[in-house]
């Protein structure tokens, strides 16, 4: 009995002392997998078995899923960039190609022209109908739990949004989205562009690498938008009928230009300088656009979104996908609410 007491501890200790896994180690898990054609779930299982020793960071994913890794495949990496948040940075070079940086007439008409189209954005599409599904998480233990999931009908008329909530965890309801309660996510079509791009915003942008985004080549550029110039407005209200708290921060992040189009295919944004006495102490946004067909042409339609708000005593998440996007027909019936 001793001995096997003995042998058993001695086990837990190397489990314990086992070394954690560099980033570079995680792309070998990823392209051996690849090459080898295994399934994305069995990539995916090898990937949750890891645990990292350094900072994953979102280029990595990108090029990755250029590279052809699956859903269950970019979760799993999603999840250990996000458990790697504080860890140091990847101590040896990435393996992937780097083109050199743009020079600074090259740059400056790249965002010249990006600008032109994000604030002309909402203009340029048209008329629609798509199912928006939301996944609505909190972290108050350190992971995450799944609260619900709604399903909503998303019509696009005359540059104006509506709204339909469909189901709540499968079931139907004649609820509506506002009064559902939580953390809820609208306008992704344009909003969060124009606040970046539009020119009263006074927007710093900086250089910071290239990546590879679906397989299209991307400029990635910094950028810093001042508490006064900003036209970001970040709200929390505890419960119904209870007071509203409301403020206009700055924000910074970044935004990630097509080479070849010079459209945004992604903007990640985040609330800055946020007063210490303000509820919500972060606020955050990750936009994917994404080429898609509505009737006979190709727009660039909001693809998923990752909402999150953060206080000292809760952390919420909402994951957002949009599919099946179809023309808005003449025999469908829609109303908004006045503003």
């Amino acid at each position: 009995m001793i001995h096997r007491a003995a042998l058993a501890v001695l086990s837990v200790s190397l489990f314990a002392a086992a070394p954690a896994n560099r980033v570079n180690e995680v792309i070998d898990v990823v392209r051996t997998g690849l090459r080898n054609r295994q399934s994305d779930g069995a990539i995916a299982k090898s990937l949750h078995k890891m645990k990292l020793a350094e900072r994953l960071e979102g280029r990595v994913i990108e090029e990755l899923e250029s590279e052809g890794a699956g859903p269950k495949a970019l979760a799993e990496l999603a999840l250990l960039g996000d458990s790697s948040g504080r860890l140091p940075p990847p101590a040896a070079p990435l393996p992937f190609d780097t083109p050199p940086a743009p020079a600074t007439p090259e740059l400056r008409r790249v965002l010249s022209e990006a600008s032109a189209i994000a604030v002309n954005y909402a203009k340029s599409l048209p008329d629609f109908i798509c199912i928006q599904t939301v996944r609505r998480s909190d972290n108050l233990t350190g992971r995450w739990r799944l609260n619900d999931t709604l399903e909503l009908k998303l019509s696009y008329f005359g540059q104006k949004e509506d709204y339909k909530l469909l189901s709540v965890n499968g079931r139907p309801t004649g609820q509506s989205y506002d009064s559902i309660g939580g953390a809820i996510t609208q306008g992704e079509f344009g909003s969060l562009l124009r606040q970046v791009f539009e020119p009263k915003s006074l927007a710093e942008f900086r250089w910071d690498h290239w990546t590879r985004l679906r397989k299209r080549q991307a400029y990635v550029v910094a950028f810093v938008i001042r508490a006064e110039n900003s036209s970001f407005r970040l709200e929390f209200q505890r419960g119904r009928g209870t007071h509203r708290y409301s403020i206009v921060p700055g924000q910074r992040g970044f935004v990630w230009i097509d080479r070849e189009t010079n459209n945004v295919l992604r903007i990640q944004a985040e609330a800055d300088d946020v007063p210490p006495e303000f509820p919500v102490r972060s606020s955050s946004t990750l936009l994917d656009y994404e080429f898609t067909a509505v009737g006979d042409r190709q727009f660039l339609l909001p693809l998923r979104a990752d909402v999150r708000l953060g206080s000292k005593e809760f952390l919420t998440k909402n994951q957002v996908e949009f599919q099946a996007y179809r023309k808005f027909s003449s025999e469908a019936t829609i109303s908004f609410d006045a503003k």
